[in-house]
């Protein structure tokens, strides 16, 4: 056992293997083993686009772009396979599926992250566009609007894999779900996790410190799209059809909000996420034509209300905080408690003056001085008031030269 990885972090890893590969040993019809083959790419699908919100900040309404595009390209490969008898395995065409979306995310990644944000969400929105609106006229590739055909049952035997029933698709998605877990897991800690959230807090302190945020975001995608071509791909596997219609908004826009309304940046949150997914796709579109609707106003609800899983742990958190907070009462205060209280609050802001300070000559000092020490002086009479931030220099100050050039300005500029 890796002695790295905590104990907790473990059994969450296991339970969720067990709970994945658990179908498997369970006599299930084939339409139970479908709808499980479909959760499964949603899950991969929805982990996607959670780890470019959690870990960059970055909402992109481009992942069904990547997801179809990699399985037009496993239909193809899996056409080619069988025609011309070549000795590979279907199960493995889902990770031809993920490097063919890679492909494309290198062609297309750096048009979308030179900026995050809005402009982020706006290009990939731009991108997705234009290829959904291609897909009709280059008929070679995707195949006019009766789209693309194959047949699982056509490759050969792999490990007795020969794809004549939905539990042998679902056994192959059940092990790249585990595939995408583990990735996620392997992520976490290391210097691109690391990056990418401080690219998400502050680009400009990541790019004076020596990284470039393009280049993070793009790694980030990168990984993204690995995993949405796993997921187009196995798509691809269940229903042996992919159309023009796998590649348009509803399926970005629909994947982003559950995202978002599940917290799809962890395994368990994508699979609520997946899980309500794949529910009103499946079961609400049976139901009533206005399925849409319902999924809409779910959303609003659960954004409003704070009811998805981030929101779920935090109320969790605060809980827990508030029976381990000792009892205390108003009488139990006494002067000498008050007065030592007040004297805690000044000191409290006297420090937070300082960490202004400090935080504003490191971000932009060597770029603009004179606006930094101004800024610093704003922040300090904020903090402190004018004859505060005056005399903070007579009390030692982090950097001398900085603080005597703001208690200079601030001097000057008080009445």
């Amino acid at each position: 056992m890796n002695a790295d990885v905590p104990a907790p972090a473990r059994g969450r890893a296991a339970l969720f293997s067990l709970l994945v590969a658990l179908p498997l040993a369970l006599p299930l019809s084939s339409a139970g083993f479908s709808l499980l083959s479909q959760l499964a790419s949603a899950w991969l699908l929805l982990l996607s686009v959670g780890l470019l919100v959690t870990r960059a900040g970055l909402l992109s309404f481009g992942q069904a772009m990547y997801a179809g595009l990699a399985a037009y390209a496993a239909a193809h490969a899996m056409n080619t396979i069988a025609a011309r008898g070549w000795p590979l395995p279907f199960a493995l065409v889902p990770v031809y599926g993920g490097m063919f979306a890679v492909a494309v995310a290198l062609v297309l990644g750096p048009i979308s992250v030179r900026r995050g944000g809005l402009s982020f969400a706006m290009i990939t929105l731009g991108l997705g566009l234009l290829v959904a609106l291609a897909a009709p006229m280059l008929q070679g590739f995707f195949g006019g609007e009766g789209g693309v055909s194959t047949d699982r049952t056509a490759g050969p035997v792999w490990l007795g894999l020969d794809f004549l029933s939905q539990r042998q698709v679902y056994g192959v998605s059940a092990a790249y779900v585990l595939l995408g877990a583990a990735l996620m897991r392997g992520l976490d800690g290391t210097r691109l996790d690391l990056l990418a959230r401080a690219v998400r807090d502050n680009p400009l302190r990541v790019a004076v410190s020596g990284a470039t945020p393009r280049r993070v975001r793009l790694q980030l995608v990168l990984v993204s799209a690995f995993l949405a071509g796993l997921s187009g791909a196995l798509q691809t596997l269940r229903l042996e059809q992919v159309s023009a219609g796998s590649l348009g908004l509803p399926q970005s826009s629909m994947a982003l909000l559950f995202s978002l309304a599940a917290g799809s940046g962890t395994a368990w949150g994508a699979l609520l996420g997946a899980g309500l997914m794949v529910g009103s796709e499946s079961v609400l579109a049976s139901v009533s034509q206005a399925w849409m609707l319902y999924v809409g106003l779910g959303f609003l609800a659960i954004v409003h209300r704070d009811l998805g899983a981030a929101g779920f742990e935090r109320g969790l958190a605060r809980f827990g905080a508030r029976a381990s907070r000792p009892p205390q009462s108003r009488s139990a205060v006494g002067p000498g408690s008050a007065i030592a209280l007040r004297r805690a609050r000044g000191h409290g802001r006297e420090q937070l003056g300082r960490t202004a300070l400090r935080r504003a000559s490191t971000t932009a000092g060597r770029q603009h001085p004179a606006a930094v020490w101004r800024a610093a002086a704003d922040r300090q009479r904020r903090c402190l008031g004018w004859r505060g931030a005056a005399g903070l220099h007579g009390r030692g100050a982090w950097r001398p030269g900085v603080a005597s050039a703001g208690a200079a300005v601030a001097q000057r500029r008080s009445p």
